[in-house]
């Protein structure tokens, strides 16, 4: 009988355009290369992503023979407010990305040709392209959605449809109050409605569902989830990438910012980041700055602002400046551009990490060992911060809807996990996970490999 680790496997891939999703697909990409030498992945996004994707790519060759992922380009319709130098959420203002979601779903016909031209053995597709993984179905191409949320999430999202009272989790129900969190506020409950709907469509088309984590932290919602949709979940593991394989950025700036970190006090600086997608309105800018100036802890604050919104980006600098001219630059440093995250997460000064709580940055901070500071803004981010605090690895500021916080709430958070006994047993908890997630066997990729060969050698 043939092996069937020496058959030529070809799995076309096909990411959500966020820069956060789609390197999150690449590091899947590497593992699965590296542990199957007969795998041969189409990475597909656009240009802009792409471009993004290439250093990452080539960097650190021994992860992975990056001539077996090859980059395949899908072009997005044109339009006057979606250049191709937005077709990504990248700087991308909030309310254009219901259009750039459109325009990606009005692609069929050139996803079709790839198809045609590729002829994939597998697609691997995400939540928000349900469409492609029709198409491929009809064509009789096996289809599998990697889900990059917590299983927690799609276990609410189950439970939001099929409501019960016996839900076994409260811990991390979705409540009304999280659900204004979890979406655009001109967007209401029926934004959030089609979103759980999505991801209750992808289960539906996929033949497993591929999920990022692993039981030490989600084992009763993955036993859970998996009785009730009636599908294996199979897991990633962290997917945590090698410091080396992460773009580097600004080499000169990453090292300042070091520098500057490295002369502070141990446990002493709070890490401000709410990825490359989240941007802070003024008003939520204005308290969170009031917070981190009352709470008297050094900071860093990773801002990033969305593009043609010049006027609202001035005046949100403006703040910046102000509360670094008030604090001083011993206690606190802006950067407005890319900031090495990796590298501050496991640096010794660190006291915790201000986060919105997107799965990959709390991942991050799990692996690091930081106590987490937990502010969601948006989709499944308030499900994570309830999770965080579930496992006692973190505090949620206080929120009365979505981006309704005080700098007095924020102040208080950042003090407890500083100088309280709590924050000292939070701190512990964070410490022996990421001592877990660092001696666990990494087993994960060789089991999803091996279900990716039984699916795609049937087709």
């Amino acid at each position: 009988m043939d092996n069937p680790r020496e058959k030529r496997i070809n799995v076309l891939m096909l990411p959500w355009l966020a820069h956060g999703h789609a390197n999150r697909y690449l590091e899947l990409a590497k593992r699965l290369t590296q542990e199957l030498k007969n795998l041969s992945i189409h990475f597909c996004s656009t240009p802009i992503i792409l471009d993004s994707i290439r250093d990452n790519l080539h960097r650190h060759s021994t992860i992975t023979n990056p001539s077996s992922i090859n980059l395949v380009e899908i072009c997005l319709q044109e339009t006057e407010e979606l250049p191709p130098h937005l077709h990504t959420t990248r700087h991308l203002p909030l309310h254009l990305i219901p259009v750039l979601k459109q325009v990606f779903a009005q692609s069929e016909e050139t996803f079709l040709h790839l198809l045609e031209t590729l002829k994939p053995d597998l697609l691997i597709f995400d939540i928000f392209q349900p469409w492609a993984a029709k198409i491929a179905r009809q064509r009789n191409i096996p289809a599998v959605v990697y889900i990059g949320c917590t299983v927690a999430m799609s276990s609410c999202a189950h439970d939001y449809f099929a409501p019960s009272k016996d839900f076994p989790y409260p811990a991390i129900k979705l409540t009304q109050e999280n659900r204004r969190q979890g979406t655009e506020p001109s967007e209401g409950e029926q934004g959030y409605r089609h979103f759980l709907e999505q991801v209750v469509l992808c289960w539906q088309l996929s033949d497993f569902v591929i999920a990022r984590s692993f039981r030490e932290i989600e084992a009763k919602y993955i036993d859970y989830l998996s009785t009730l949709i009636g599908k294996e979940l199979v897991l990633t593991g962290p997917l945590i990438p090698d410091v080396g394989s992460v773009s580097p950025g600004n080499i000169q700036e990453a090292e300042k910012v070091m520098q500057w970190l490295d002369q502070r006090e141990p446990r002493s600086v709070v890490f401000v980041s709410f990825g490359s997608q989240c941007f802070m309105p003024y008003n939520e800018m204005e308290q969170l700055a009031r917070g981190l100036e009352l709470s008297g802890a050094c900071f860093i604050w990773v801002a990033r602002f969305p593009k043609n919104n010049d006027e609202g980006n001035e005046l949100a600098k403006a703040l910046l400046h102000g509360l670094v001219e008030r604090v001083g630059p011993q206690r606190g440093l802006v950067i407005t551009s890319w900031a090495p995250q990796r590298r501050i997460l496991l640096h010794r000064n660190l006291s915790s990490f201000l986060t919105h709580c997107g799965w990959s940055s709390v991942l991050e901070g799990m692996h690091a060992g930081v106590p987490m500071l937990a502010l969601p803004m948006e989709s499944d981010q308030p499900v994570n911060a309830k999770l965080i605090v579930d496992l006692g690895i973190g505090i949620e500021i206080p929120q009365h809807g979505r981006g309704n916080f005080k700098g007095e709430g924020v102040s208080a958070c950042i003090k407890q996990i500083l100088q309280s006994e709590y924050g000292d047993s939070v701190r512990r908890n964070a410490q022996e996970l990421a001592e877990v997630i660092r001696n666990r066997k990494n087993d994960d990729i060789r089991i999803l490999a091996d279900k990716i060969l039984e699916l795609a050698s049937d087709h």
